[in-house]
């Protein structure tokens, strides 16, 4: 009989035991699940936190003449349209001197637009016309055909087309009976009106490596990034090279594989997700009166007096205007509005904070 007690006394603590353990567990999993979700939502992908050295467009640009003006080109006392337009006819076989040209149809415009990485031949591009003389509207004319050169002086991309504003329907009046010539914008944007006549060549591949460029240097957010590569594809590919250049290695499996490409590995690099770090700064627009601050922006220990205002930051939080040591910036503001602070007071306080060293942040005037 003894026995028997015994062993169900040691029965039912093993019980007890085992679904204690099994509460413990699935706390931690709560807490584990919990702490992925949180990580997952301040991470970043890849590809909108760096830029791939080799993937990026180059803006090409050219001087070209719109004709067919309503009377809104430039007038006579825009040499550059006289002698672009004498040019122009000369070409076409009629030969005429710059005094000769009446220029109040012709306008001399400037044509840019950018070229995409791999663009190839034939592909259309967006383009942007602006005016160099005097015209008063662009709208209804014609570009005339409009060689586009990048900075080395070849031509990539060549622009033609009628300009239209989407005010033609409307007449003279606009859609709200005003006026639109007193608003006819000289900067005109057309979608695919030039054509790819050359292709750049470029390629985000250098000896076997993949440079990134964080467009916010910062060595923790690079040291971060290299670990994130490293841990996905279980090999050392990735090594900073500084706050801002992390270099990745091509694996061997990408190189002449048509199952695993180049393409494939940047897809697969693009979606990893890094959470980035950031300096402790706070923006401050002093036209408009906004100021944001980051989650590590503190201020220490300070008393504060502007005007009718008074702000302590200690240890005490028994009034309102009181806060605890290292409290946020956030937390200060909030009561400063409380206590009636305006824009000018919230930039004034935070400039003063700043000069006393007891704001541990960066200042940003915009």
């Amino acid at each position: 009989m003894e026995l028997n007690a015994n062993f169900n006394r040691l029965y039912y603590i093993w019980l007890f035991l085992a679904a204690l353990c099994t509460t413990f567990m699935s706390q931690r999993k709560a807490v584990a699940a919990g702490t992925q979700k949180s990580d997952e939502s301040a991470s970043v992908r890849l590809k909108d936190l760096v830029a791939f050295r080799g993937v990026r467009s180059n803006p090409i640009v050219g001087f070209g003449i719109v004709i067919g003006l309503p009377g809104t080109g430039d007038s006579k006392a825009s040499l550059a349209t006289n002698k672009a337009a004498a040019n122009l006819l000369s070409r076409l076989g009629s030969q005429v001197t710059p005094n000769e040209v009446v220029t109040k149809n012709i306008a001399a415009v400037v044509v840019t637009a950018e070229l995409p990485p791999f663009a190839r031949i034939g592909d259309r591009l967006d383009i942007q016309i602006a005016t160099v003389g005097d015209s008063s509207s662009l709208q209804g004319g014609t570009l005339l055909m409009t060689a586009l050169s990048a900075a080395d002086g070849q031509v990539y991309a060549v622009a033609q087309g009628p300009l239209s504003l989407g005010t033609a329907m409307a007449g003279a009046q606009g859609g709200g009976g005003g006026n639109n010539s007193a608003t006819a914008p000289k900067t005109i944007a057309i979608s695919q009106s030039a054509t790819v006549e050359r292709e750049f060549q470029s390629s985000f591949i250098s000896n076997g490596n993949i440079e990134l460029s964080l467009k916010s240097a910062d060595f923790t957010t690079a040291h971060r990034v290299a670990h994130a590569i490293n841990k996905r594809f279980n090999e050392f590919l990735a090594t900073p090279q500084n706050s801002g250049l992390i270099r990745v290695r091509l694996p061997e499996q990408a190189r002449g594989s048509e199952s695993f490409t180049p393409v494939d590995f940047m897809a697969v690099l693009e979606q990893i997700r890094v959470e980035p770090d950031s300096r402790a700064i706070v923006v401050i627009n002093e036209r408009t009166g906004t100021i944001i601050s980051g989650a590590q922006v503190t201020v220490l220990p300070v008393a504060i007096s502007h005007g009718n205002l008074e702000i302590t930051v200690q240890d005490e939080t028994r009034y309102v205007s009181k806060f605890p040591k290292s409290t946020t910036v956030g937390d200060l503001v909030r009561a400063l509005n409380e206590l009636g602070a305006g824009p000018k007071d919230l930039v004034s306080i935070l400039q003063a904070l700043d000069a006393a060293n007891a704001l541990k942040a960066q200042l940003k005037l915009m």
